[in-house]
C-alpha cells in the first residue's frame, strides 16, 4: 500500500476515562511519555502507535493520519476530489500534517513525516 496509516490520535473530551476504558477493555499499554516540552499520553508501549489527545472540539473520536510524500500535491488533489482541508497545514511532533474532510465526511489527516 503506497500511501498508509502511520498514526492515530484519540480526540477525547474525557482523556482519563477514554485510558482506563481501553487498557481494561483491551489491555493496551499506555504510559505518559515526555515528548519535547509536552507529556503526551502514548498507546502501544515500546512501539507507540496512538495518543490519547484531549479534545473538546466537534470531531471527537479516532483521527488517523496518512502518509504522503508531498503534503501540497495531496492535499490539493484531494480538494479537487471534492474535499475540505480544516485548517492550513500544522507542524506536529514527528511531521506536517493538513486535516481533511472527504466528501462523505470523514475526517483525518494528511501526513508528511520530519526528512
Amino acid at each position: 500500500m503506497g500511501n498508509p496509516f502511520v498514526w492515530f490520535d484519540l480526540r477525547t473530551k474525557d482523556a482519563a476515562r477514554s485510558r482506563s476504558f481501553y487498557e481494561q477493555l483491551l489491555g493496551w499499554a499506555i504510559a505518559e511519555v515526555p515528548v519535547g516540552k509536552a507529556t503526551v499520553t502514548m498507546v502501544g508501549g515500546e512501539k507507540p502507535w496512538a495518543s490519547v489527545v484531549p479534545h473538546g472540539g466537534e470531531h471527537s473520536g479516532w483521527f488517523p493520519y496518512v502518509q504522503v510524500d508531498d503534503l501540497d500535491a495531496a492535499t490539493k488533489k484531494a480538494k479537487e476530489l471534492g474535499a475540505i482541508a480544516l485548517q492550513a497545514p500544522a507542524d506536529g511532533p514527528a511531521g506536517t500534517y493538513t486535516p481533511i474532510q472527504e466528501p462523505g465526511g470523514a475526517v483525518f489527516a494528511l501526513f508528511r513525516p520530519r526528512a
